[in-house]
């Protein structure tokens, strides 16, 4: 039976549906944004004035979707970074992440906060420049997250300019974890990692069943440990583990569609027969996680229809950084239809989507595009969208520069 990595090997090491899998991830993320945005996710949609509470759609089998986004990021994130921490010093690794994510987020920081937001304040915008909470929002840019700005949104059902960014600070984490890898070279050894995801499991299923943090009097180490073994935020982390044992062990597992098949029915028999409270519980991921980090893997693996316009850049980041601020806007100026019952998401969602890709068309090609050219020397994103200096050859813009370790899968 084909193998994962023979199939990476057979493709130049390049997984011929991972842009398709970046894309549609990101459209998701925007369309359950729609949803939460606007109310509609968690019951609480404002109508006539007042909110209209209705069940919340995490009391229906749709939670799975709740759940498994970010962690499906995050494991494609593992398995495809796993690749450049074995071809890069630890050095030009930390390069590398940080010239791919802070730049954008860097502009997206100041776009929020100096166009956005003082387009959308309510309050005077002497107070907005002077005010602590403004100058915090530029934090963002290095990983400590702040979600408002002065007078802006806060009467949305989200308060949030940009709730997305939650998970910027726990992808610096599984930067540091790999960073860990390297230096260690555990990252060449799939047993060592396999062991210490199993005793993080096992500590997250200790931590939640024996009640520990009913018995810490520190709020602050409470919520550390929280955050670190039971809460979403661990299961992105997480998944970002196992997308990094997938690619260690890409010789051994198969590439099966039977295989696909499984995970998938596994993950839909969980999501139809739990309810969300048991869904989230650190013991279901042993099986959630490994099912989830296959799927992610198989579609990235399996050639898929991409429309041509998403085949010219990766705009899933700059889709991601952006599309809350813009879902927020499209309910202050058209709050009767964003609001509407059943109907204000998708509203939301069609009238957003429009700006969202073309601020990530421009974020890609003014910002993103222009710094992997930088970092052409040791990047597979810029080698594999042919991303080179175009003064000194012009026609090297339109040809991939060939790759020379074909195991090794594109980067985020």
């Amino acid at each position: 039976m084909k193998k994962i990595g023979a199939v990476l090997e057979e493709n130049r090491g390049i997984g011929p549906g991972f842009d398709f899998l970046r894309v549609f991830l990101a459209l998701c993320i925007v369309g359950f944004h729609s949803l939460s945005v606007t109310g509609e996710y968690c019951g609480n949609v404002p109508h006539a004035g007042e909110i209209c509470p209705s069940p919340s759609l995490d009391e229906t089998p749709f939670w799975m979707v709740h759940y498994a986004l970010v962690p499906m990021f995050f494991a494609l994130s593992g398995f495809l970074i796993s690749a450049s921490a074995m071809r890069l010093s630890l050095k030009n690794f930390l390069i590398n992440r940080g010239m791919r994510i802070v730049p954008a987020l860097a502009v997206d920081t100041f776009v929020c906060a100096l166009i956005i937001g003082p387009l959308f304040t309510t309050v005077p915008l002497q107070h907005y420049f002077w005010s602590g909470e403004f100058a915090s929002f530029f934090l963002n840019i290095v990983g400590w997250v702040h979600f408002t700005l002065p007078g802006v949104f806060t009467t949305n059902a989200v308060p949030r300019v940009n709730g997305s960014l939650w998970t910027v600070p726990f992808e610096v984490i599984c930067y540091v974890l790999m960073s860990g890898m390297i230096v260690t070279r555990i990252i060449r050894t799939q047993f060592v990692v396999l062991a210490f995801v199993g005793l993080y499991l096992f500590t997250c299923v200790s931590v939640e069943c024996s009640g520990l943090l009913d018995h810490i009097a520190s709020p602050l180490v409470e919520r550390a440990l929280s955050i670190a073994f039971i809460k979403p935020e661990a299961q992105a982390v997480t998944a970002f583990l196992f997308g990094i044992i997938v690619f260690q062990n890409r010789h051994i597992i198969p590439y099966s569609l039977s295989l696909f098949v499984a995970s998938s029915l596994l993950i839909g028999v969980v999501a139809f027969t739990l309810p969300f409270e048991i869904g989230q519980s650190s013991p279901l991921r042993f099986l959630l996680m490994p099912a989830l980090a296959y799927v992610t893997v198989f579609v990235g693996l399996t050639p898929m229809p991409l429309p041509g316009f998403f085949k010219t850049g990766d705009y899933s980041y700059g889709i991601y950084l952006y599309h809350q601020p813009f879902l927020q806007i499209i309910v202050i100026l058209c709050p009767a239809l964003a609001l509407a019952p059943h109907t204000g998401a998708g509203f939301a969602f069609l009238a957003a989507l429009p700006f969202v890709i073309g601020v990530a068309w421009l974020s890609w090609h003014m910002v993103e595009k222009p710094i992997l050219a930088l970092r052409k020397r040791f990047s597979m994103v810029a080698k594999i969208r042919g991303v080179t200096d175009a003064a000194k050859n012009p026609s090297s813009s339109t040809q991939p520069i060939p790759i020379q370790r074909v195991s090794q899968p594109s980067l985020r």
